[in-house]
């Protein structure tokens, strides 16, 4: 709402901190520019621009302040619009007071032309802003936003208080698309864009002045997005097709406006690119087992200059992935129209088990466990040949105190009992489940004299160095590797054929 009053006062827009001490730049800004007889216009009331600020202008010399306040913000925007030079004028705008980037939007043109912006919540206009136009009965209303910023009833309430009135609408899918209606509506020829940030308008706001000086627009980008809105690509081409070629002017830094984004703009309106030319493809990732089939995708997803997703068609070299090897791999891939190439990462890792087993086991069982990883560890990485037979016992060896096996409980008979290297029967039923899983041919096993839990009923194996052994044959075509692995509570075996 300031906007207007500020190009009615040929004046800038000062913003401040909620602190003197946190405003030096704008009181540094005054001291230069401004004479002690000249007027300084605090907007807004106590709670937004404190006492103090008129107490340290006090002290600069500056006799003319005038405060400009109602009792909230969009009494404050009638108050505003009471200051103008045009008293009675016969158009004004109603935009949201609750989000601002539809004010910002049209605040450049509603500035030059001297139309107030009166902010309304989005479901009823304020007493205050109707008193306001019954007092000066405009001829015409522009309403920016859809519904959801200003519903209907709003609407209506304008048709009732002003019955003669034309009351338009400017809107659109989302805020960039708002401001770009507004931006077309009210400068078809533009001499000059003014790029700011569509999510935080105070570079906007005190840019607005000097977008009003012509009357051109302000343009919303958007920095956390690497491409341009969609309705701002589609309005740069436009100009591009209707020969309009407007200088670029970026309100804020390169963290408001990053520095792509005025090259992407320019590129647009001289024709260099087109909105659905690729703007970028990335680079993509895949992980496949050893061996396992897999195919180069023949499309892969890419941004267009005005931010549609596209699938688009690729060419890789080479043509065709290789799975044979465990290890990462690069493809480099070319797209029709786009300028660089993109990279595949392939990453081939362990082939697919023929057989896998998970069992659990309580770790607060200290030495059950410790003889569980032990016995593990023993197997893991194991290899039986084709037609091999794979003996336990051979493998883990006889569970001894020399070996590293401590005593837990083992069943002998028809009773637990403690012994050296409890909880390895475990390991070798876990072996078996996987075995088993793989479609080995079992050649020797055991089951315990009593139930246990770790494996459903019939499903375990049992050892006892000498005597009792679990044995299987490789009765596959290609060698065979066993995995082990520990992790927490559980205990894990893979087979794996090559």
């Amino acid at each position: 709402a300031a906007s207007v009053l500020a190009h009615d006062k040929e004046a800038p827009i000062l913003l401040v901190d909620s602190t003197v001490a946190g405003s030096q730049a704008a009181f540094a800004y005054l001291s230069q520019h401004l004479t002690p007889d000249g007027t300084v216009y605090l907007v807004g009331g106590t709670g937004v621009i404190s006492p103090e600020f008129e107490g340290k202008l006090t002290d600069l010399g500056y006799k003319n302040i005038v405060r400009i306040a109602g009792e909230d913000r969009y009494d404050t925007s009638c108050q505003i619009a009471g200051a103008l030079s045009v008293k009675a004028p016969s158009t004004v705008v109603i935009s949201s007071g609750e989000e601002y980037p539809d004010a910002i939007s049209i605040s450049s043109f509603a500035a030059k032309e001297e139309w107030p912006i009166l902010l309304s919540p989005h479901d009823a206009l304020p007493q205050e802003t109707q008193d306001y136009l019954l007092n000066i009965k405009p001829a015409n209303v522009f309403i920016t936003g859809g519904t959801a910023a200003l519903t209907e009833n709003v609407e209506s309430q304008l048709h009732t208080l002003l019955p003669g009135a034309t009351i338009d609408r400017l809107t659109g899918p989302s805020r960039f698309d708002t401001n770009i209606k507004i931006a077309q509506t009210f400068a078809p020829n533009p001499a000059t864009l003014y790029l700011a940030t569509g999510f935080n308008f105070a570079d906007a706001m005190a840019g607005s002045v000097l977008a009003a000086e012509n009357g051109d627009p302000i343009i919303f980008v958007n920095s956390a997005s690497p491409t341009l809105p969609k309705a701002d690509a589609d309005y740069f081409s436009k100009l591009f097709a209707d020969n309009m070629r407007p200088s670029l002017v970026c309100f804020g830094g390169s963290g408001a406006v990053s520095d792509e984004i005025p090259k992407d703009c320019r590129d647009l309106i001289n024709g260099t690119v087109k909105e659905t030319d690729i703007y970028s493809v990335s680079d993509i990732s895949a992980e496949v087992h050893q061996n396992q089939a897999y195919s180069l995708p023949a499309t892969v997803p890419a941004r267009l200059y005005n931010s549609d997703a596209v699938n688009v068609p690729v060419t890789w070299s080479p043509a065709k992935a290789d799975t044979s090897k465990i290890g990462s791999k690069i493809y480099q891939g070319s797209v029709s129209g786009y300028a660089k190439n993109i990279k595949l990462t392939l990453k081939v890792t362990d082939p697919l088990p023929s057989g896998e087993y998970t069992t659990y086991f309580d770790p607060s069982q200290v030495n059950r466990s410790d003889n569980l990883r032990l016995a593990a560890k023993a197997l893991d990485g194991k290899q039986v040949a084709s037609g091999a037979t794979f003996s336990f016992n051979q493998s883990v060896g006889e569970r001894t105190a020399e070996a590293g096996y401590k005593e837990a409980l083992i069943i002998e008979g028809d009773s637990f009992t403690p012994g050296l290297g409890g909880g390895v029967c475990q390991v070798s039923s876990t072996l078996y489940n996987a075995v088993l899983a793989a479609g080995l041919e079992i050649v020797e096993r055991h089951p315990h004299s009593l139930a246990i839990s770790y494996v459903p009923p019939g499903r375990d194996a049992t050892v006892a160095y000498p005597y009792l052994d679990f044995k299987f044959k490789n009765n596959t075509n290609g060698n065979i590797l066993i995995r082990s692995s520990v992790t927490g509570n559980s205990l894990t075996f893979k087979i794996y054929k090559y």
